[in-house]
């Protein structure tokens, strides 16, 4: 069941890496980082954002569902995966968190429940005091609950409604609009990514044969790309965006990286579909369709293999997620047989 978890999760969180010498990359470091997990054959832990130095988690159970989400999430786990450290947050939600961020030693999250044939969300504030309400809203479906995300050290959610698309900002208490994008839908389940001072999503702009991206700051739109294709995942390095493209059953993929400065773009084809890309710093990381891990580089359009687990006798390219680690760095989260182990990836 985790590894379904983890496959519908296919916009959740992105990589890239991009130099802007022409010189040879060099060689990631990969180092295996231990568990702060115990779970039982009925829990799940899911990453859900990651900082230099420290981690948040959301463990829960299964409850037995069929469709929608599987696990009841029990509580969040910050960890500091420099010293190994960790404390639980007790959340008892009957959803299953996948959006949550830092905000200093606060936690922010979107919790959701049923609300006749819609969901109610609300965005949660876990204090040392307690957790207080900011905001709340309805959707679709869970997976079109707002998502989380830090720009210039702000906390921010972009929201799918159904007149367009807004993107808001939490100050304390206060939640403020800062930017909507009307007439638009969300392609698929709500996703942004960030590279800390500007962040980019898909929209299905009105007219447009596919999805079309925004590349925003703190000031507003900074640019929007019409794509060429379909969407598999997308990513926001320091510099470039990067998506990639191609529909699973043509069998034939390539990607596009828009400078973010002048909006230049590039296409190419891809030997492999880009699925689960993370930026961070100037690289990408994504794995194909069979999950082996890639490095990509915008600036130079160069792709290498990527071996995160070296025990070749367990090595089967298992479901994987990447995670910025904030400095330039990743951390990965990899399912093996039913427990996660994890790895920090300093590229």
């Amino acid at each position: 069941m985790k590894r379904i978890l983890l496959l519908s999760l296919v916009f959740v969180f992105s990589l890239c890496a991009c130099s802007k010498q022409s010189r040879q990359p060099p060689e990631p470091t990969v180092q295996p980082l231990s568990s702060p997990l115990t779970l039982s054959a009925e829990e799940d832990a899911l990453m859900l954002c990651c900082e230099e130095n420290r981690a948040l988690l959301a463990v829960g159970h299964r409850n037995g569902a069929q469709e929608g989400p599987l696990y009841n999430t029990d509580y969040l786990l910050r960890w500091n995966y420099a010293d190994g450290t960790s404390d639980k947050v007790p959340i008892q939600s009957q959803a299953y968190i996948t959006s949550a961020i830092f905000d200093k030693s606060d936690l922010l999250y979107v919790d959701y429940e049923a609300a006749d044939a819609r969901i109610a969300w609300s965005l949660i504030r876990c204090t040392e005091a307690g957790k207080t309400t900011l905001a709340s809203g309805q959707a679709d479906s869970y997976d079109r609950v707002p998502a989380l995300f830090t720009l210039d050290k702000q906390p921010m959610y972009l929201q799918a409604e159904d007149s367009g698309l807004s993107v808001c900002r939490v100050d304390g208490s206060k939640v403020s609009t800062v930017l909507t994008v009307p007439d638009c839908t969300m392609p698929g389940p709500v996703a942004v990514c960030s590279n800390g001072t500007q962040y980019a999503f898909l929209a299905a702009v009105n007219g447009a044969a596919y999805g079309t991206v925004f590349i925003c700051d703190g000031s507003g739109i900074l640019r929007q790309k019409e794509l060429s294709k379909p969407v598999t995942t997308f990513a926001i390095t320091d510099d470039y965006v990067v998506c990639g493209l191609g529909a699973p059953d043509t069998d034939a993929f390539s990607y596009e990286t828009i400078l973010i400065g002048d909006g230049n773009t590039t296409t190419a084809d891809a030997a492999t579909p880009m699925w689960r890309l993370a930026g961070s710093g100037h690289s990408c990381l994504y794995v194909d369709g069979a999950f082996a891990p890639h490095i990509f580089y915008p600036n130079t359009q160069q792709t290498d293999t990527l071996t995160i687990n070296t025990d070749t006798a367990t090595y089967q390219n298992w479901p994987t997620l990447f995670f910025s680690d904030g400095a330039g760095g990743y951390l990965a989260q990899m399912d093996i047989d039913n427990t996660d182990y994890f790895w920090h990836i300093a590229a």
